[in-house]
C-alpha cells in the first residue's frame, strides 16, 4: 500500500475516533436535530471518502506491480503536485510583504502557467487569470462584504 494508502487509513482511525465521541455533545430537547447532526453528516462523508482512498490506493498499486514502473516514475507524476506546494509556500511568505492583492496575483498567475505546459504564450493568458481573480476577490471581500485583506509591508 502506498502514501495515499496509509493517509486514508489514518483518516479513517482518526474519523471514526471523533464518530464515536459525537454522543458526548450536549443536546438540546427543544432542536429537533440537534448538534450531532452537521458533525455527524460531515465525518460520515469523510470516513466514506478515506474508505474511498485506501481502496483507490490499493488497486493502483496493484496495477503499477503488474506494470512494473519503478518510483521515478511515480515521482515524474507528481512533479506538478510539488511545484505547487512550493508556489504556494512562497505565495504564504509574500502576503506579509506584498500584500493581499499582489501576492494574489503573483500566485493565480504562477499556478496557472506552471500546471499548465509552461508556454511564453500562455503567460499573457495566465496574468489576466491572475488579476482578473485577484480583483474580483478584492472587491467582493474588502469593498463589499468589508473582510480587511492583508496590506503590504514593502509598499505604500
Amino acid at each position: 500500500m502506498g502514501r495515499d494508502g496509509w493517509i486514508g487509513v489514518g483518516l479513517l482511525v482518526f474519523g471514526g475516533g471523533l464518530y464515536t465521541n459525537l454522543d458526548k455533545i450536549p443536546a438540546n430537547p427543544l432542536v429537533p436535530i440537534g448538534p450531532a447532526f452537521y458533525p455527524r453528516f460531515l465525518l460520515l462523508l469523510t470516513l466514506l471518502l478515506s474508505l474511498a482512498l485506501v481502496v483507490q490506493d490499493v488497486l493502483a498499486h496493484l496495477k503499477q506491480e503488474k506494470k512494473g514502473k519503478g518510483a521515478f516514475i511515480n515521482w515524474l507524476n507528481h512533479q506538478s503536485t510539488l511545484l505547487s506546494f512550493a508556489v504556494f509556500g512562497a505565495y504564504v511568505l509574500l502576503i506579509p510583504k506584498l500584500g493581499y492583492l499582489l501576492s494574489t496575483i503573483l500566485f493565480v498567475t504562477a499556478l496557472q502557467w506552471l500546471l499548465g505546459k509552461p508556454l511564453w504564450r500562455r503567460l499573457p493568458g495566465s496574468l489576466s487569470i491572475g488579476i482578473g481573480t485577484s480583483l474580483m476577490t478584492y472587491v467582493i471581500f474588502e469593498k463589499y462584504l468589508h473582510v480587511f485583506l492583508p496590506r503590504g509591508s514593502w509598499l505604500p
